[in-house]
This record gives C-alpha cells, sequence and structure tokens, in this order.
C-alpha cells in the first residue's frame, strides 16, 4: 500500500508572474521544492492578460524534471534546479500529459476559417501536439476535426457557431473576421489568440479545450490503450478520442455539466470529472460510470455555494480512495473522502496574506517526490519562500 503521507501537491501561483514559480508542498503546507525561470514570458509592457502570464499549468516527469506550459508560446522543460533540459515553441494552454516512456501529450491552439453562407468565422481550433523525449514535436492532432467526426457532436459544434455568429457580438466582431480570413492564415501564437479573444464576447473561443490524458483501455472495451481523453469547456462535453483513427469513441457532459474541468479515468474504468457548475453557481466533483452515463458518486459542499470555482480548477484521486480538489480561483485545495468529510485543506497565499489563485493543484505520488527533495537548495526555493506562504485550515465533517 503507498504511504500516503509521502504525497506531495505541485502547483503555479499565478500571483508569482513575471518569474514564474512551480512550488512542490508536503502535507504540512511546507514548500519542500520550486522551479523559477522567467523565459519567454511576456513583458510586463506589453500589459498581457492574466490568460498570457506565468505558466499555465505544470506537471512533474519520473526524473524530477518540471514541465511547465507558457501559454501560447512555449513548452519548457527544467531539470530539478530549473536549468532548461529543452524547450519547444508552441501554442500550448491549459494541460498536457507526460506519458511511462517520456512522450508529452500537449493541448496547442490555432486560428481557424470556418466557412459560412453569410461570412467567414474564425475559430480557435484546439489540437493535441504530441513531443517525443527529446522536445520534438512528432504529431498534431485537430480535436475540430475530430469532434466534427461524430454526427451528434458535430450538429453541437454547428449549432454553437451559428449561435455566436446570430449574436451582437459576432456582429461586432465581423469586420475583423472578414480581414483575418482575407489575409489567410493566421500565424498560432500569443498575438492571433489575444487579438480573436479580445473581439467582444470572444466569439472565437468555441472549443476551449482544458483537459488532456492518455487512458489504459476500458475494461468493458468502450476504448482501446493509448487513446486520448479530453474536456472541452465551451460544449460542456468529455470525449476520448482515438487519434489515429480520427474518431470519437466515447462522450459525454451536455445537460449535466457546466464549464467542466480534469476529468481523469479511474483503475474501475469510471471517469472522475470536476463539474465548474457554472449555470448553477456551486461546484462539484462527479463519478460517472461511462456503460450508462450515470452518475454513481457525488461530492457537494454543505451548503453547496461553499464550493464554487466557475473557472480553471479540477479533482483527482489519491492513494486509498480519497480526492483532492482544487479551488483555484480561492487559492486553496481540499482532500475529501468519498463519505463526505473534509480531511486537509490548504490555503496558497501571497507575502501580503492574499489569496494566491493557480490554474490546478497536482498530486505528486511515489518515489518521483523523494527524489526532488533530495536535491540541494537552490535561489528558486529561496524565492518561493519570499514571494507565498501556505497554511493549513480546519478540516470540516461532513453532517450525519
Amino acid at each position: 500500500m503507498m504511504d500516503t503521507a509521502a504525497t506531495h501537491f505541485l502547483f503555479s501561483p499565478s500571483s508569482t508572474y513575471p518569474r514564474p514559480v512551480a512550488c512542490l508542498i508536503d502535507r504540512d503546507a511546507q514548500i519542500v521544492h520550486a522551479w523559477s525561470s522567467d523565459l519567454d514570458q511576456p513583458g510586463p509592457q506589453t500589459r498581457p492578460p492574466r490568460y498570457l502570464r506565468g505558466w499555465n499549468h505544470v506537471e512533474l516527469g519520473a526524473d524530477g524534471s518540471l514541465y511547465a506550459t507558457v501559454p501560447l508560446h512555449s513548452l519548457l522543460k527544467l531539470a530539478p534546479d530549473s536549468t532548461l533540459i529543452w524547450r519547444v515553441e508552441l501554442p500550448v494552454h491549459h494541460d498536457l500529459h507526460v506519458t511511462d516512456t517520456g512522450q508529452v501529450y500537449v493541448l496547442t491552439e490555432q486560428p481557424r476559417v470556418v466557412d459560412g453562407a453569410d461570412a467567414a468565422f474564425v475559430m480557435l481550433d484546439n489540437s493535441i501536439t504530441v513531443i517525443d523525449d527529446t522536445g520534438t514535436p512528432t504529431a498534431t492532432y485537430s480535436l475540430y476535426d475530430l469532434l466534427m467526426s461524430d454526427a451528434v457532436l458535430s450538429a453541437l459544434i454547428i449549432s454553437h457557431i451559428d449561435r455566436r455568429r446570430r449574436s451582437p457580438h459576432h456582429r461586432a466582431a465581423l469586420a475583423t473576421h472578414h480581414d483575418l480570413a482575407a489575409a489567410g492564415a493566421l500565424r498560432p501564437g500569443r498575438t492571433a489568440s489575444r487579438l480573436l479573444r479580445d473581439l467582444p464576447g470572444s466569439p472565437a473561443d468555441l472549443l476551449h479545450a482544458n483537459t488532456v490524458e492518455v487512458v489504459q483501455a476500458h475494461p468493458a472495451g468502450l476504448w482501446g490503450d493509448g487513446e486520448v481523453l479530453v474536456s472541452m469547456r465551451e460544449l460542456d462535453t468529455i470525449a476520448v478520442l482515438d487519434l489515429s483513427a480520427g474518431a470519437v469513441r466515447w462522450w459525454w457532459g451536455p445537460g449535466e455539466v457546466s464549464g467542466q474541468h480534469q476529468p481523469t479515468m479511474l483503475p474501475n474504468g469510471n471517469l472522475l470529472v470536476f463539474d465548474n457548475g457554472q449555470r448553477h453557481g456551486y461546484s462539484r466533483v462527479l463519478e460517472i460510470d461511462p456503460t450508462n452515463h450515470a452518475i454513481v458518486w457525488q461530492h457537494l459542499a454543505d451548503p453547496p455555494q461553499n464550493l464554487f470555482c466557475p473557472l480553471a480548477g479540477g479533482a483527482e484521486p489519491l492513494p486509498g480512495g480519497n480526492v483532492v480538489i482544487s479551488d483555484a480561483q480561492g487559492g486553496r485545495a481540499l482532500e475529501v473522502t468519498r463519505d463526505g468529510d473534509t480531511v486537509w485543506t490548504v490555503a496558497t497565499l501571497t507575502a501580503a496574506g492574499e489569496r494566491a489563485q493557480f490554474y490546478r493543484l497536482a498530486a505528486v505520488t511515489g518515489p518521483v517526490a523523494t527524489r526532488v527533495l533530495g536535491t540541494a537548495e537552490h535561489p528558486a526555493t529561496v524565492a518561493a519562500l519570499d514571494l507565498l506562504r501556505c497554511e493549513l485550515l480546519d478540516p470540516v465533517r461532513s453532517p450525519r
């Protein structure tokens, strides 16, 4: 049995821009290691929006190296002492998955012109890019193309496009769309994405993928080994995709979740997902049986509005069966049992004592945590201790 006390947690607070920091904390809320680099960060004089600042998401590799996404610009692999191992320039965003062989599956984004009867519609297509262990991209798969291969999802996407075409926001953006379409393909990256997102109502951000996970074969054969689980926030949809076949194997979500993040496959074949709950004003964690689309377990706060993270956040299983929840906008994480008890809560705070927001907190288990802990103290850890702190909060028990 794995020692749950050895579980550590990794996150990158947005407040540390323009020199982002990723912190590894233990269960006592102590920062035990940190990484930092200002490589590829946009200068403060450019007044970048929040989604272009810092590191969108960070993950640890099996060797203790850090993978950090510089939003819509590059993916970095840093050694435990923060020196650069490799860098690849790509319009990455939101999430990545590192396989046992060292391959990286990362979400990327690029403008795409969709023809229409009256005028072209310029959207931000999302893709999954595969990178080998040397930092070389080997394949890219369009989520738009994959989802459009399914008749029902195709109709859903077309309805979203039609609704956005009819909105006053899109009419205000038509001139920009026309100019972009006339100019041909835009170079993917910060400039194009910022231009399209800054349009009134952001009509171009149609898919907004926020999670990618390579999964094992489902026990009932719903999908195969090595296929990919993704989440599209704007469509309220999670799906399993066969990249090589260009096919959708399974999907679920519209009418059930709202703005969801971080679906993950459990050992029993079920899926855990964080339902941000944008429409109903509270967040929850759901376990879904994909064979019948049934919700077989959920966690709600008491009252439900005590947990509401409308953007970012997530939930993932821990050794022993508990679940860690990232209340990202609240600057806290909490561990809950299957009976509804909150047994551990940590607040992430700036040096001034304000809540430090982050995209998502990731659990780090196994020998990788102790391997990182064995490195000598270096400037990034010292800087992290000066910039922020974490503190434990009293756990809350569920009513009986």
